[in-house]
């Protein structure tokens, strides 16, 4: 009796306020929406694979197209080499990079090839000489200096810059080397005056990528849509605390507690009922933010929300962290005495617990102390889950540890809430 009391005196309160009710749906909706077109551009540059970068190639030999051929076969880089129809010169690159409309520009020197199997042949010539095998050269010939200009916007990410000249760097190192050989075993055969075999250093390592999972395409990337979206669904989820909260000292204060306590019965009917009310507001919050992320999102330009294929475990994960929120509601609720004290410190605490937790940025580009902290936030540990569930759309089983987590977070509020509220009603 005073169970369904309580759930029906909470259920008039919440329909009756449209404020609250704008507070619990439409604006962690409004937030979900903003966060995510904020963050948007940052996670497609976290997740993009693709760098343009200008390539001009003032050579024309088979030095620039070895570098272009091995530049676009990493799969990240995609050179251009044209403007409005017209090929971009040297002078225009420089300014085109320095005026940040491209991030880098790769410029091959005239003649470069020609310069470059010159320096080989010479290479190759004091190598054999060094041995008897030829004659050393009357004098050691003195090449004009022949650089590959990369140019780079000051502003451009490290990791970029990185890449790029790796790949340079790389590619290089293997061409000069093929071509040292080929041009040693060239005066090999003029000495010995036969053919001999040809060494393939291509094929003596090779390196091959594969995915952790079983099944690469079950991997989804961290978009702006995945990581925000089970995020502020959680955050909005333990703001819970506000009408909870508000409610219950109201009732405190206006003799409604006073009324629902004469009524025969248990006290922990009264939590039971409140409990149980906002655990139903909760889910509700989830599954109105995951059907922004399914069907809203992609309205808006956004990629869609990807749930996987475990939606057992998304309903395990769902009301573990709704009761771990209503949980943590009701003891701020219980505890504090004024309205005041309880969403004061009940909203600095949620910044607290979702800022550490990776609410707010992504845990793997927090710095190493926050990484440390994070696995302490209730937040954390739900994010934790729906991250497995929809981007590695992993079986129940590895979400277990998050789940246990949040469930017995839950059972200690609640039993923290009890324990206080009878301890409230013998003063």
């Amino acid at each position: 009796m005073k169970t369904l009391a309580t759930v029906k005196k909470e259920f008039l309160l919440v329909i009756r306020d449209p404020g609250g009710l704008a507070m619990l749906f439409f604006m962690p909706l409004i937030l979900v929406i903003v966060m995510t077109l904020i963050q948007d551009n940052t996670f497609r540059e976290f997740q993009e694979s693709s760098l343009d970068i200008l390539f001009i190639d003032q050579d024309q030999g088979e030095l620039g197209k070895n570098i272009s051929q091995a530049l676009q076969a990493t799969g990240h880089i995609h050179l251009i080499s044209t403007e409005e129809g017209e090929p971009v010169t040297a002078e225009r690159a420089h300014y085109l990079v320095q005026k940040g409309i491209y991030k880098a520009a790769v410029i091959i020197p005239p003649d470069a090839t020609t310069m470059f199997k010159e320096k080989i042949k010479h290479s190759a010539r004091l190598f054999l000489a060094s041995y008897g095998l030829a004659p050393r050269p009357a004098k050691n010939k003195q090449f004009p200096p022949q650089n590959i200009d990369i140019i780079y916007d000051p502003v451009i990410k490290a990791n970029y810059r990185m890449a790029l000249t790796e790949a340079m760097e790389k590619m290089l190192t293997g061409l000069q080397t093929d071509w040292l050989i080929t041009e040693i075993q060239k005066r090999f055969d003029g000495i010995t005056g036969k053919k001999g075999g040809r060494i393939n250093l291509s094929a003596m390592i090779e390196i091959t990528q594969k995915s952790a999972l079983e099944d690469d395409q079950r991997a989804i990337p961290l978009t702006a849509v995945q990581h925000n979206v089970p995020a502020w669904s959680m955050f909005a989820m333990f703001f819970i605390l506000y009408p909870l909260a508000g409610n219950f000292i109201r009732e405190r204060e206006d003799g409604s507690m006073m009324r629902l306590r004469l009524i025969a019965g248990s006290s922990f009917s009264v939590i039971a009922g409140k409990f149980g009310f906002y655990l139903t507001i909760c889910l509700l919050q989830l599954v109105t933010m995951l059907a922004a992320g399914l069907y809203l999102m992609p309205m808006l330009g956004l990629s869609k929300l990807a749930l996987g294929s475990n939606y057992a475990g998304i309903i395990l994960a769902g009301l573990a962290v709704a009761m771990a929120a209503t949980g943590y509601g009701l003891f701020i609720a219980v505890y504090f005495k004024t309205a005041q004290q309880a969403l004061s410190f009940g909203a600095i605490s949620i910044v607290i617990l979702s800022a550490i937790g990776g609410i707010w940025v992504p845990v793997l580009v927090m710095p190493p102390i926050m990484q440390e902290l994070s696995p302490f936030s209730p937040l954390n540990w739900g994010l934790s889950a729906f991250n497995d569930l929809f981007i590695r759309n992993t079986p129940t089983a590895d979400i277990l540890p998050s789940i246990t987590k949040l469930m017995a977070f839950a059972v200690l509020t609640l039993t923290a809430s009890i324990l206080v509220y009878k301890s409230r009603l013998r003063l």
